[in-house]
Parts: C-alpha cells; sequence; structure tokens
C-alpha cells in the first residue's frame, strides 16, 4: 500500500519491455509489452527524513535520549547511543567505512533560525573523531566572526577540500550561531550546563564582538557536551546537571563524563563559547572532563558540528557503530 514504509527501486521487464512506477495511481506502467512478459519489481525501505528517524528513536527507546533544556530539544544521552551516521562520503550511494566518515548525532533541535531568517527544527551533527588540532583564532583573539577556524571550516581549506562532493556540502544548513559567552561558571549557582546553554543564547560577550555569526559549520558548545551525559550509577544524570561543568574532574563525578559520549580522555576539544571577560580565551572540554577556558591561540582538537538541511532522510542502518545511518538526499 501506499503508506506501508516502501518505495519502488526499480522493475526489470524481460522480453524487451519497459516499466515505470506511477505514484499517483500506484501501479506500473509499461511500454513495449507483448505476450508472456514477466516483470520483477524491486521495493526498498522508504527514506524517513533525520528528524523524524530521530524522534521515532526516541520513542522506541526512550533511556537514550532527554528533553530536558530549556527549548525541550531532543538530545542523544549516554556513553555510546546509537547515533552513528555516515556523513562526508564520497559515494552515497554504496556508503562505507572506507568511503564515509562517521559522524554522530547531537540531537534535533528546535526553532533552528536559518541564514535566510526563517526557522525549523533541524538535525545537529558532530564528526566522531577530530580533525586535527588547531587554533581557534591564530590572532588569540575570541571573535569566532573573524577566527582562523571558522575561515578554514567554512571557506577555506576544510570546506573546499576536505569535504569530499558537493552533494555533502549541499547537505548543511545554513544557520544562525550562538556566540555568547560568560566569566562566571566556577560554582554549582552559574557553571552548570543548563547556565551554559543560557549563556550561549545571550549577549554577554567581550566588548564589541558579536553575538551571533550566521555559516555552515561551527563546533560544539558546553551545553551539548554537559546534556550529553546520562550519569551512572553513583550520579545519575540529575547529579550530573547539578555539577559545575567546571569540576567534572571530581573523582566523585566520574560518572558523569564517563557516560559522555562527546567526552575524549585523549583530547582537550574546543568549543563555540568565548569569556565574556577575557580577549583572549575560550571554552574547551579538558581530557579529565572538566571544562575551562585556554588561550584562542593554542592548538586544540577540532570537531567540526553542523546542522543537516530538513530534506535529508535517512536511508537505512540502526544507528549503531557497525551499522550507521545513510543518507538519501532526494
Amino acid at each position: 500500500g501506499k503508506n506501508d514504509g516502501y518505495i519502488v527501486d526499480k522493475i526489470v521487464c524481460d522480453n524487451n519491455a519497459s516499466a515505470s512506477w506511477d505514484n499517483d495511481s500506484w501501479g506500473i506502467v509499461l511500454t513495449n509489452l507483448t505476450k508472456r512478459t514477466k516483470c520483477n519489481v524491486y521495493f526498498v525501505v522508504k527514506p524517513v527524513p533525520v528528524v523524524e528517524k530521530v524522534t521515532t528513536a526516541m520513542n522506541n527507546n526512550p533511556s537514550m535520549f532527554a528533553t530536558d533544556d530549556a527549548d525541550k530539544n531532543v538530545r542523544y544521552i549516554g556513553v555510546n547511543p546509537s547515533n552513528y551516521v555516515y556523513f562526508n562520503c564520497s559515494d552515497y550511494t554504496n556508503p562505507t567505512a572506507d568511503t564515509c566518515e562517521l559522524w554522530r548525532i547531537i540531537g534535533v533541535f528546535n526553532n533552528v533560525t536559518k541564514g535566510d531568517g526563517t526557522k525549523e527544527n533541524l538535525v545537529k551533527i558532530i564528526r566522531d573523531e577530530s580533525i586535527g588540532n588547531d587554533a581557534w583564532h591564530s590572532s588569540n583573539v575570541n571573535d569566532w566572526s573573524t577566527a582562523t577556524l571558522q575561515q578554514y571550516l567554512n571557506s577555506g581549506t576544510y570546506y573546499t577540500t576536505k569535504l569530499k562532493n558537493d552533494i555533502t556540502r549541499n547537505a548543511i544548513e545554513e544557520v544562525v550561531w550562538n556566540l555568547g559567552g560568560t566569566s562566571a561558571y566556577y560554582s554549582a549557582s552559574d557553571g552548570l550546563a543548563s547556565h551554559f546553554y543560557g549563556y550561549e543564547r545571550g549577549t554577554n560577550v567581550y566588548t564589541g564582538r558579536p553575538t551571533t555569526w550566521t555559516g555552515k559549520i561551527g563546533l560544539m558548545y558546553p551545553s551539548d557536551y554537559g546534556y550529553a551525559t546520562s550519569g551512572g550509577t553513583t550520579k545519575d544524570r540529575a547529579a550530573c546537571l547539578a555539577k559545575e561543568l567546571r569540576n567534572w574532574n571530581s573523582s566523585d563525578f566520574s560518572d558523569c563524563k564517563g557516560n559522555d559520549y562527546l567526552y575524549n580522555s585523549s583530547l582537550y576539544q574546543w568549543t563555540l563559547a568565548p569569556s565574556s571577560t577575557h580577549v583572549i580565551f575560550v571554552f574547551n572540554v579538558y581530557p579529565d572532563g572538566h571544562v575551562d577556558t585556554s588561550s584562542a591561540v593554542r592548538a586544540i582538537y577540532v570537531r567540526p558540528s553542523l546542522f543537516l538541511k530538513s530534506n535529508i532522510s535517512i536511508k537505512s542502518g540502526t544507528g549503531e557503530k557497525n551499522n550507521p545511518y545513510t543518507l538519501s538526499f532526494n
């Protein structure tokens, strides 16, 4: 039937007959038909919009998700949720580990402002591995709008060469990224993931800095890192979210970073959030799990993050690392 979740992939007929599928009549249109002609109709699973796929996954496995930030965004949580997706593939018709990169779906973000000013619910993804370490800004200032890393990711070598084709480049939605920062993040009264979520969307920036930037490729936020934890047996998610990110390196709170797929014990990781009182400092996630600032000129590991256009669908996969989601661009 029309709504059974399958679509026609191809129709193959013998005796030199040809056939096509008519979606309106839900039937086969045949040409050059002769007696005793046989046609085989091949079906494939109908691609599902990425936003819908994530929402369905949440309904089927709610323990893998949370919707507790201020805007009720749908986020994957835990040490290794099934949020893997093949992206930046040289061949999207046959995506494999050899032709694609592994990325992770952070979640569905509500009412994201796009470059044209309209708003839409969009899926945000992040590269599973870093692309190497680099300065946030070679001039050591915490202004993302002029940052050398921003230029590299959006108009420089990464965008023009490291992204393998126009299919990938055209899949990325241009959005308004928030550039708010803070200088207060040391205690449970000002340094929680929820506080950072507000700071990022605020207007507290170093004198003269912009509060937003419109572009395609950014970085994760401190709040993305904080909200990605599921917590564990000694400290559950609620306890983790009640602990300032500055002190997630505490041995008592090892369950927080230890059950967070964005944490990497080997890497310092850049975020997009700046200090609001210092000209050079930008927040990053330290290898011991806590969030603090570093000089923008410092070489720290980079994991690009971006929003997929809403017309992109998932055609196969379970989201597990050995069976990542694969994308359809029709």
